[in-house]
């Protein structure tokens, strides 16, 4: 299993909802309104008159093998905004058993 932060411009949240739906991945948490900026060369997102953008992320736990289909349509759909950003982060993960 892995788990799949996703981190993104505003701008992107319908078109994040909709990858993770053409992959049948219904089981997600989605944080909206998060200040930060991006560790390369994002421009800060702080709800102000200066930085007005926000960001939105989504937390996923997904079988291993769906892993690469998401992340492959994440890129693709960074690449067509660049400059709105979209990061993705992945790790190992397991279920706790109660």
């Amino acid at each position: 299993m892995k788990a799949i932060m996703i981190i993104f411009n505003q701008a992107f949240s319908e078109e994040v909802l909709n990858v993770l739906e053409e992959l049948e991945i219904r089981g997600f948490t989605k944080f909206n309104d998060l200040q930060g900026r991006g560790t390369d060369k994002g421009e800060p997102k702080m709800g102000t008159h200066t930085w007005p953008a926000l960001n939105n992320a989504v937390l996923c736990f997904i079988p291993a093998d769906k892993a690469d289909d998401l992340l492959s349509n994440l890129k693709e759909l960074n690449a067509s905004g660049v400059d709105q950003g979209l990061k993705a982060f992945t790790w190992d993960a397991a279920i706790a058993d109660f």
